[in-house]
């Protein structure tokens, strides 16, 4: 026979006290609980929340939330093209810049104008401004000074005004918009 080990004879005595392991039946529920089998025990799971406490699932569905209601925001705005042209005299401006504005009043005198954006116009007269909001505003076009055409025209407005207080608007409702802007000559004021 083979002698005990006295480790082990104090191990026994130690944990004798302790109670019994449950019955097997409860082990096959704590497993059948913990492993769920069939199609809907991912659905279950997540209906329990029983992986994730429930702000990691509100903070989720916030998230969710706030992409959908931006993305039918963004979706649902409309937004316009403005493009065209700058003519000095008979030829197109070469080089310059194009300045938008945006209008709040629907009434002359422009009382509330505000900038908006630049853009550049290049060596063909062309100019483009891109996503532009619905609303009224106002173009202006200033030849660039390093060409000889800043001595010959002023800063013209759209419609062939030298003035912002008595130029035309310029509608945005979503559509693209097409201007021709003709310079104003020097001499001729």
């Amino acid at each position: 026979m083979e002698k005990k080990d006295l480790i082990e004879d104090k191990f026994r005595s130690s944990f004798s006290d302790f109670e019994k392991e449950p019955p097997s039946r409860v082990w096959k529920n704590v497993q059948r609980n913990l492993h769920q089998t069939g199609p809907w025990s991912r659905v279950l799971a997540f209906l329990h929340l029983s992986a994730r406490p429930l702000g990691f699932y509100l903070a989720w569905g916030g998230v969710a939330a706030g992409v959908i209601l931006t993305v039918f925001l963004i979706g649902t705005r409309k937004h316009g093209v403005v493009r065209g042209h700058a003519y000095a005299g008979e030829a197109r401006l070469h080089n310059g810049i194009a300045d938008l504005f945006c209008v709040s009043d629907n009434t002359l005198p422009w009382d509330s104008v505000a900038y908006s954006r630049s853009a550049m116009i290049d060596n063909y007269g062309h100019f483009q401004f891109s996503n532009i909001g619905s609303g009224n505003y106002l173009l202006r076009i200033t030849p660039d000074k390093t060409t000889g055409e800043s001595d010959k025209y002023l800063p013209s407005w759209y419609e062939h005004d030298e003035k912002s207080d008595s130029c035309k608007l310029i509608v945005i409702d979503g559509k693209d918009v097409n201007v021709e802007i003709q310079l104003i000559e020097k001499t001729k004021h």
